[in-house]
């Protein structure tokens, strides 16, 4: 079981985190919601979209991950531009400056999530991967969409999506 968790906000999702963490095998933080996670890793997230006040929440997520054996994958890699209005720019994480504002997931995180949902019976996705509202910065959350829909129609994968910012992106 995979869940794959967006937005941009941890406080408005954490009981649901802890929650899913009791019975999935792998939970995939994207969205601006991956920018607490990146940060409280110690990685420089410049200019991007953070909760003030959110390490508690995350600390007690990664100790509940820890006790329940569920795998927690972050963004690996992005896309990044100066404002939501700008060209993407592709960086790896230790590349990001201060001006930067991650915006998409990367190659590599799209490889990894990929892997993860091919080796998933069951998906349960909320929360798109990046800025979709920006087609430039899109590219994440339609890649997720695609593959679970290919999964999905293969009949290889029990998918469940939710979440009204989810739902726009996959309509568009």
């Amino acid at each position: 079981v995979t869940c794959i968790i967006g937005g941009s906000k941890v406080s408005t999702k954490i009981n649901i985190l802890s929650s899913l963490l009791e019975n999935a095998d792998n939970l995939v933080i994207v969205g601006a919601m991956a920018n607490n996670f990146l940060k409280f890793k110690g990685v420089n997230v410049g200019a991007s979209l953070v909760e003030k006040g959110s390490e508690n929440n995350i600390k007690n997520i990664n100790t509940l991950a820890g006790k329940n054996k569920c795998n927690i994958i972050i963004p690996v890699d992005c896309k990044t531009s100066p404002n939501v209005n700008g060209d993407p720019v592709y960086k790896s994480l230790s590349d990001i400056d201060s001006k930067d504002m991650i915006l998409d997931i990367g190659k590599n995180t799209i490889d990894l999530i990929n892997k993860t949902i091919d080796s998933s019976n069951t998906v349960f996705w909320n929360g798109p991967a990046g800025y979709c509202e920006n087609k430039s910065f899109s590219t994440g959350t339609s890649s997720v969409a695609n593959k679970i829909a290919a999964n999905t129609k293969m009949k290889s994968l029990i998918s469940i999506v939710g979440g009204g910012d989810t739902i726009a992106a996959i309509k568009n």
